[in-house]
């Protein structure tokens, strides 16, 4: 064995367990070292226990009633409500050809994508031929992605003040 006294010390027993998250202060506490014949101690830091709480699965107090009534004094994040499918379905059916006619017709009338372009990309031999076409086709998706995203999200608001006019007026029949 090493007598160095700048290694850790071990007392030989297995790790402890993982400390739990509480947020409390931390006590240091002196240890004794396992060599008997070094006049060092070490400084153990273990957390304070904290209250149990009576939502932990973990055991420690609560019953049923009390989760419950915890449970629902938190605050609950908003929820939040997903666009039925069909309205997605709809947006992307839309919005494809739609953003290739807002990409294709401004590159066509500022001459960007015009027929001489295009066959060049057909029969040319170096790779810069392709850089018309890659910059429609990058257009042409974020375009198209805007429009989904206005799409569902415009579809979906409608959808919501729909359902709320709805339910408020059978509430006040």
């Amino acid at each position: 064995m090493n007598d160095d006294p700048r290694r850790p010390v071990s007392s030989g027993s297995a790790a402890p367990p993982p400390r739990r998250s509480s947020g409390a202060p931390a006590a240091p506490v002196t240890a004794p070292v396992a060599d008997p014949g070094s006049t060092r101690s070490a400084t153990v830091v273990r957390p304070e226990a904290a209250p149990a709480d009576p939502t932990a699965s973990t055991g420690g107090g609560g019953s049923r009633r009390d989760r419950r009534a915890v449970a629902e004094a938190a605050p609950k994040p908003p929820a939040r409500s997903r666009a039925p499918w069909w309205l997605r379905v709809i947006a992307w059916v839309l919005a494809v050809p739609l953003g290739l006619v807002l990409v294709g017709i401004p590159a066509r009338k500022l001459g960007y994508l015009d027929s001489q372009k295009l066959l060049d990309i057909v029969i040319g031999k170096d790779t810069g031929r392709y850089l018309p076409l890659v910059v429609i086709v990058l257009l042409w998706a974020v375009v198209t992605a805007v429009l989904v995203q206005c799409i569902v999200e415009g579809g979906g608001l409608l959808l919501r003040r729909r359902r709320a006019r709805r339910s408020g007026a059978s509430a006040a029949v």
